[in-house]
């Protein structure tokens, strides 16, 4: 199904499959949070709405069935135990295999769900509860009876009446809900599930006329009525419902279920004269009006809250924006090439609008990393039960931003370190016990701003990295002589795990390997112009810290001259800029260094790292100190151009193989400078 509603569909049962996990994961920390089991139960029922009205009927049969089980409990007929919520488990991994397949263009049906389908129909079944299902599959057995007059023809049975009571002496509310759709509405299905979806986020849906299905099926004329249980007012009702579009007519009576009782005749008399304290109006048409006020700006903001934006239009929005701040330099130095005075004074205006422009741009790019972190608090759940470990993850700043083109690419290595930490960085529940910590591990994982980046930490209180151990393998490996592994302080040592082909062989498992794919981890990040690094203390625990330029696509730069050719060096790498004597230059180990400030720094050649022909000797050298990590370097060159806003452009890959730069930029002028890899140049 290839349609202009398959997107939406696609990216809203995502957002509701990850609230039913963070609800699950809730859940399953307390299972009598009643709250909890109410949000799962909106979550599943607004997917196997908008599944019903795409036509994947068995992804809806799924969620129909999970509605039953949670239904059960939330009313207290059934009590959660452990083989429930991993039966509830296992059905949202099958529901989002099963979206990820109608994403992929495949059938839903890839996925065989018959069992579980089964295994929660004998959870609702299995119960001594006099219900048997959901109140909505109750209803659908029941069909309306007529006659009982306009706007309550409910045909309550008694156990949705022992529901209402049970919600009235809860202090709650009960209201008959009578919508009326536009005679042009044209997806009345669509209508009615975003009416149910409405009228679940203000109270709990009790019964709908005609059943759920059949609205869900557009069995039903231009009207529904729906009877709903809440702490809010009817206006509060009136307003829910009016925010959704398309919709002639709302009315909202007060229902009274101990009056209602066996014979439903005196419903109508009751409803009405029950309604006037609740300060709705008599008449459906002097109701809509009373009520536009207060619905006209719910429906405003409501419409103004987000959009959602293919990527790749945000992409070439960039890409112009990037143009943009090109030719703006080009202006510019046209402007002070010629002195043309009117002409700067344009550009400063132009100057501060691209500045905002670019500003804004960025911001609708940021995504919260969130979107990354909340799929790792299941992660932690799965792996730690299979491990048998008891350990608690607690996430931190998952509001920071980072730009969308970071975030896509960070899940994996934080995954990895994540699954590191909870295989070989915490230990099991026994040893913890015996080195007198809690039987629970900590793992944290936290993200936070720095200036122009963001840190992603992930922590642990696990057993920390033995030092000696890693020197003792990087050896036996011939990754590093003894004598150079005996020369490393411990912290240098730990950090051999990053090197390539490095691993522990003793701690393999199915899970992670302290160090097996580490090197995957550092050159990803490093893909990305960031920079990991690790501090660990024996019995006390690790922490890996990532680095991340906030955005990777126009940074503020340094320009410089090597020779004839100008070179850029992103400003968030340099720590200052000096002037040296080549009397300042001294020898340590065969090696070039200087000292500021009482460190010593070793310099890099430009001219030498570049293979650049040497022309002439200078009586002085401009000296760029530049760090990676916790790593510093002087960067000898020619000359110091000045600062300037770059765009950054990929060198594509024909020139993939030349380490020492991270893309190149178009200057003022129409030339081309290539940006330097700070921490590929310290490395070497």
């Amino acid at each position: 199904m290839d349609n202009q509603y398959m997107d939406m569909f696609l990216d809203e049962s995502h957002e509701h499959l990850q609230s039913l996990n963070e609800g699950l994961l809730r859940l399953e920390e307390n299972m009598e949070e009643i709250g909890a089991v109410n949000d799962i139960f909106r979550n599943a029922h607004t997917l196997k709405g908008m599944s019903a009205t795409m036509g994947f009927a068995k992804i809806a049969e799924l969620t129909h069935e999970m509605e039953d089980v949670l239904d059960l409990v939330r009313k207290e007929q059934l009590k959660l135990n452990e083989d429930i919520m991993d039966t509830l488990f296992k059905c949202l991994d099958s529901l989002e295999q099963m979206v990820d397949s109608v994403g992929n263009g495949e059938a839903e049906d890839v996925v065989d769900v018959s069992d579980l389908v089964a295994k929660l129909s004998s959870i609702s079944k299995g119960t001594p509860a006099p219900a048997a299902a959901a109140p909505a599959a109750a209803s659908s057995s029941a069909p309306a009876a007529g006659g009982a007059g306009a706007g309550t023809d409910l045909d309550l049975d008694e156990i949705d009446l022992d529901v209402m009571k049970k919600a009235k002496e809860a202090g709650m509310h009960m209201f008959h809900v009578k919508v009326t759709l536009m005679e042009t509405c044209v997806l009345k299905a669509a209508r009615s599930v975003m009416v149910m979806h409405a009228l679940d986020e203000v109270g709990d849906v009790i019964k709908s006329i005609p059943p759920a299905e059949d609205l869900e099926q557009e069995k039903f004329e231009r009207s529904f009525d729906v009877v709903v249980a809440t702490g809010a007012d009817a206006q509060a009702v009136q307003n829910a419902v009016d925010s959704v579009s398309e919709i002639e007519d709302v009315l909202v009576e007060l229902l009274d279920p101990d009056k209602l009782g066996k014979s439903e005749a005196p419903a109508p008399a009751a409803a009405p004269a029950a309604a006037a304290p609740a300060a709705t109006a008599a008449t459906p048409a002097a109701k809509k009006e009373a009520a536009k006020p207060a619905a006209a700006p719910a429906k405003k903001q409501h419409q103004s809250q987000s959009v959602r934006v293919d990527i790749e239009k945000l992409d070439t929005l960039m890409n112009l924006m990037g143009e943009l701040v090109i030719n703006k330099v080009r202006l510019e130095q046209i402007g002070q090439t010629h002195r043309l005075s009117d002409l700067m004074e344009t550009l400063e205006q132009m100057d501060r609008v691209t500045g905002d422009l670019q500003n804004i741009v960025m911001k609708v790019r940021m995504v919260p990393v969130s979107a990354v972190f909340n799929r790792f608090p299941r992660m932690v759940r799965d792996v730690s039960k299979e491990l048998g470990k008891e350990i608690n993850l607690t996430i931190e700043g998952e509001e920071t931003e980072l730009d969308r083109t970071v975030i896509d690419e960070i899940g994996d290595p934080i995954m990895h370190l994540l699954r590191n930490s909870l295989d070989h960085g915490v230990e099991s529940p026994d040893a913890r016990e015996a080195k007198g910590k809690s039987r629970t591990g900590e793992v944290g994982l936290i993200a936070r701003h720095e200036g122009n980046n963001v840190v992603i930490m992930i922590t642990d209180d696990g057993a920390g990295i033995d030092a000696n151990k890693i020197r003792r393998k990087a050896v036996e490996k011939g990754m590093v002589t003894q004598s150079e592994a005996d020369s490393l302080d411990d912290a240098d040592a730990v950090r051999l795990i990053f090197l390539p082909g490095f691993s522990t062989a003793e701690q393999i498992t199915d899970i992670s390997g302290r160090g097996v794919g580490m090197d995957v981890v550092r050159s990803k990040i490093e893909a990305l112009s960031g920079h990991v690094d690790v501090e660990t203390h024996i019995d006390e625990g690790s922490v890996f810290k990532i680095k991340l330029p906030l955005t990777l696509a126009i940074i503020q730069a340094m320009l410089v001259r090597v020779q004839e050719e100008m070179y850029a060096i992103p400003l968030t790498s340099i720590d200052s800029t000096i002037n040296i004597e080549p009397s300042d230059i001294q020898t340590v180990q065969n090696k070039e260094v200087i000292v500021l400030r009482g460190e010593i720094i070793p310099i890099i050649r430009m001219e030498e790292a570049l293979q650049v022909p040497h022309k002439k000797d200078s009586d002085e050298h401009f000296v760029v100190v530049v760090h990676a990590g916790e790593a510093k370097a002087g960067i000898v060159v020619d000359n110091l151009i000045g600062q300037q806003e770059i765009v950054i452009k990929t060198l594509g890959n024909l020139f993939a193989g030349l380490k020492l730069f991270g893309g190149a930029t178009v200057l003022g002028d129409g030339r081309v400078a290539l940006i330097l890899d700070v921490a590929t140049m310290i490395q070497q």
